[in-house]
């Protein structure tokens, strides 16, 4: 067996043996078949060591993270004065009447972790001891997850929030899909970043496309994403159902809004029927629970619905027709119809925030 050696305190009390050092899977993979086709489903492997962390160069062959074919620990010489002080977990582990740790040998303790990254660990030991020169100032959302799965389970983000104000300043690098997303969502849940997990919650609600073929592996953030996949769900049954009110209104309606012309809303009734027809076709179905339907291409696929000829012989109907970057639409479009529903869809996805994913008993500082 191969040993790594690295010192954060080296009168420290406790030696802290990391075992099977970046065997935790916590980057999300998506199997789902949408309408255009199975996502891409990136690594997110950490950036190349440098400073006092290229000690753990070996254990990222080629980039990614994975340890070699040989059995390796890594052993880390840290203080549990700073343990306790940080965290109730470390402190149930060396102090609580079940505490950890193997005196009989002498003053040094050891305890153990287990598949952590190797890197993400070091870094969190040494902000809680701390040792804050040699931390990037920048960081990956690969890296920054597996700090955070660390000190969610370690319950320390008191520690590092320093750090990760600094971070979330310059800005997370990530390659901005899907499954990016969702690691900056947990991220934000972690460090209760209200700015940042109302953002990444809206992106979840807008392109996620169904949990059944989501598989977030050992990320623990599958209670959230199944929250916000129900307000996904939620959001698109409230648009077919829109469509459905619409194509009743026209049914009973003796003519249009704008010019209350019977033939205005024949025109328009007609075009919502074939659209919806269309909509039926598609491959996978586009009904409850709506897998691999996002919500933001079915609103984008309703906003596409062909636009009716001018039936009023009215310029201002084609102005508005060929300047619709605004989203105005002229009344006598489905597109306008439908475009109070589409807004209180919009407000509803805006309106998610962080508290209502926190445990009542939990209290942060916020950002």
């Amino acid at each position: 067996m191969k040993s790594i050696s690295y010192d954060i305190d080296p009168g420290g009390d406790i030696e802290l043996i990391l075992k099977r050092p970046n065997k935790q899977n916590i980057v999300p993979e998506n199997t789902t078949q949408t309408a255009h086709g199975t996502p891409n489903n990136p690594k997110f492997p950490n950036p190349p060591c440098f400073g006092r962390y290229q000690v753990f160069s070996e254990l990222y062959p080629d980039g990614e993270n994975e340890t070699p074919d040989v059995e390796v620990e890594v052993h880390m010489r840290v203080s549990s004065r700073h343990l306790i002080l940080v965290s109730r977990i470390f402190r149930a582990m060396l102090e609580g009447p079940w505490k950890e740790g193997n005196t009989s040998s002498g003053p040094i303790r050891k305890i153990s972790a287990e598949d952590w990254d190797a890197v993400a660990l070091a870094i969190v030991l040494d902000a809680i001891h701390c040792r804050h020169h040699d931390i990037p100032t920048e960081i990956h959302i690969g890296l920054l997850a597996g700090i955070a799965t660390i000190v969610d389970y370690y319950q320390c983000s008191e520690a590092i929030r320093f750090h990760y104000k600094a971070w979330a300043q310059l800005g997370i690098k990530h390659l901005g899909n899907y499954n990016a997303i969702v690691l900056q969502l947990y991220v934000s849940w972690v460090f209760h970043d209200e700015n940042e997990f109302e953002k990444a919650a809206g992106s979840v609600i807008r392109h996620g496309t169904g949990m059944p073929g989501f598989n977030t592996h050992e990320l623990p953030v599958s209670g959230i994403l199944t929250k916000l996949d129900d307000i996904r769900q939620t959001m698109i049954k409230k648009a077919l159902e829109a469509l459905e009110f619409l194509q009743e209104q026209l049914t009973e309606e003796g003519g249009c809004e704008s010019r209350h012309d019977p033939d205005c809303t024949s025109i328009i009734l007609g075009t919502l029927i074939r659209e919806k027809r269309r909509l039926a076709r598609f491959n996978p179905p586009l009904v409850a629970p709506y897998d691999g339907h996002s919500l933001g291409w079915t609103l984008r696929r309703i906003e596409c619905f062909d636009l009716p000829s001018n039936p009023h012989s009215d310029d201002s109907y084609l102005d508005t027709i060929e300047s619709n970057d605004d989203g105005d639409y002229h009344p006598c479009t489905i597109q306008a119809r439908l475009k109070p529903s589409f807004n209180e869809i919009h407000l509803a996805v805006q309106s998610i925030r962080l508290v209502d994913f926190k445990p009542k008993y939990t209290r942060h500082e916020n950002f």
